[in-house]
């Protein structure tokens, strides 16, 4: 009987130290789709929605290992602004800011970023995808990005972790792939 009750106890003490653990992941989880949706949004031309994404991005997650994937769509946040904005130097001053925190958050992967999971996508491939999209996006002779984005996107297609992906993902790296074709004839 004491043995069934000290096994409890620690179960019990297992469960408390564990749940916050648990809800800071699914508050994570809640507080990055929905600051994933605001930037779809906004990368889909309401430009309302810019800088509630940068907002949201700029929250730190409560995973460390979590902090290149809000920097690197934080980064591709501020290049958009930098797309909408009016006056000449403040379109340059936000997208350097952006491609800034975008290179930040590619100098920080650690092949733990290649095992953790955010929406059935390793981490490193995710980040990788919105570098490439994003330097392929900005004006190539402001930024000279381009050609990084394309190495990006050769990267991601040799990756073996790309077959276990969920198609959407390898739809999105298709579809970026067949844009910049396009825009280099």
């Amino acid at each position: 009987m004491k043995v069934l009750l000290s096994r409890a106890k620690a179960l019990f003490v297992a469960i408390l130290l564990l749940s916050p653990v648990v809800f800071a992941q699914a508050s994570t989880d809640a507080a990055f789709t929905a600051a994933l949706a605001q930037f779809n949004r906004a990368r889909q031309g309401d430009s309302g929605q810019i800088e509630a994404a940068i907002a949201a991005f700029q929250t730190v997650p409560a995973s460390p290992l979590h902090q290149p994937l809000y920097a690197a769509y934080l980064g591709s946040a501020q290049a958009l602004k930098g797309k909408a904005a009016w006056m000449p130097w403040n379109k340059m001053k936000f997208t350097d800011q952006g491609l800034d925190q975008i290179d930040q958050a590619l100098a920080s992967l650690r092949p733990e970023h290649d095992r953790a999971l955010v929406q059935g996508v390793p981490l490193a491939l995710t980040i990788r995808l919105v570098a490439a999209a994003t330097f392929v996006a900005v004006p190539d002779g402001l930024f000279h990005r381009r050609s990084a984005g394309k190495s990006l996107l050769a990267e991601l297609r040799r990756n073996p972790l790309l077959a276990s992906t969920p198609e959407a993902f390898r739809a999105e790296l298709g579809a970026l792939e067949t844009q910049l074709k396009e825009a280099e004839k």
